[in-house]
């Protein structure tokens, strides 16, 4: 029977993949001190991604029969253990208060104590982020208006942003105690410092995880996200998550060639600051007068001012659009030349011989 259990519920954009791929390269450490992150075969990892899918009945194109029961083989995970036990996935947040209801009941019924833990970042950076996201997996939509459907609440990610739905929704029965807020450090912070705030919150000692993460989400500069919507302009479906050609635009066009390009951040304007600063001011309220435990400081989580001078995602910059489509098609290219040929590769190129050496 686990002792407790530490369910990480999100934020989205809030660091949640670098922590997760840190507690995946150090499950081996932690186990050895009575703490289980669960894996599936192979050390696989997805299997939390899964059952938060299933959970919240989400579909992002993955194979149903990967989903189906993901949240039961993981539940077995847990009541195996017999210490602590870390579950963690950002699609947790978007659960409905029924969803989430199954989860801690299910949990409950382990016997373990009942720890929420959510990882929040400043709002400005989750949306920018966010939208990143959107074109990573087939959005279109400029920058402003995802921000504007963000601000009416139209957009889907903002439900999983917004402290005081998720804590609602996960932690509305649970003592103060046992709800755990991790803020991440401002831009230019220490890099560790989100890692040790969420160690802080688990209970875990820095000195049991030693190895350092080996998958973060990248992030675009501006003249890369044009070149993505141009993409997905061009691929329509075929680019949206699950599609044909998601993965080589997730893995090889973003993770190979448009993340590590390191070009203008994208960030809030002067228009859009002020709403984002209310509502953070509104939600840091809200966690102070809920007495939830903080590991870190709630004053992070106020959007930084724009930036002097500040440029319009949106607006067109093709020299340096058409630089990074160049480098992707080498990328493109080089993958294509790396790969083995298919059996019907091989047939067509037998074919061609054996027209060329008749010729």
């Amino acid at each position: 029977m686990p002792r407790r259990v530490h369910l990480h519920v999100g934020a989205p954009k809030s660091g949640t993949t670098y922590l997760q791929s840190r507690l995946h390269v150090n499950r081996r450490e932690l186990s050895r001190h009575g703490v289980s992150y669960p894996h599936g075969p192979l050390g696989d990892q997805r299997v939390h991604y899964w059952a938060a899918l299933e959970v919240t009945e989400t579909d992002h194109g993955v194979d149903p029969r990967r989903v189906h029961g993901a949240w039961s083989r993981l539940l077995r995970h847990v009541r195996r253990a017999s210490g602590d036990v870390i579950l963690s996935h950002e699609v947790l947040a978007k659960a409905s208060p029924e969803q989430a209801e199954r989860v801690l009941d299910d949990l409950a019924a382990t016997g373990a104590e009942i720890h929420l833990v959510f990882t929040a970042r400043d709002l400005a950076r989750e949306l920018s982020g966010a939208w990143q996201e959107t074109l990573k997996f087939g959005g279109r939509r400029p920058f402003a208006r995802f921000l504007a459907s963000a601000r009416e609440g139209d957009s889907a990610f903002m439900e999983g942003f917004d402290p005081t739905r998720v804590l609602d929704v996960w932690a509305g029965e649970l003592p103060a105690q046992r709800v755990h807020v991790v803020t991440a450090p401002p831009a230019g912070g220490p890099p560790d410092l989100l890692w040790h705030r969420f160690l802080e919150a688990i209970g875990v000692d820095p000195a049991w995880v030693p190895h350092e993460a080996v998958r973060a989400n990248e992030s675009v500069g501006i003249p890369e996200a044009h070149l993505l919507r141009r993409i997905n302009r061009r691929l329509g479906d075929q680019a949206r998550r699950g599609g044909e050609y998601s993965a080589l635009v997730d893995g090889i066009v973003v993770g190979r060639v448009l993340g590590p390009r390191r070009s203008e951040r994208i960030t809030l304007g002067p228009a859009d600051h002020p709403w984002v600063l209310e509502r953070s001011r509104t939600w840091i309220e809200w966690l102070r007068e809920r007495g939830v435990v903080v590991h870190g400081d709630l004053g992070d989580l106020l959007p930084a001012p724009p930036p002097e001078p500040w440029t319009d995602p949106d607006e067109p910059v093709p020299g340096k659009v058409a630089s990074a489509a160049v480098e992707v098609i080498e990328a493109l290219l080089e993958e294509v030349h790396a790969r083995p040929p298919s059996p019907l590769d091989r047939a067509r190129r037998a074919a061609a011989r054996l027209r060329r050496d008749g010729a």
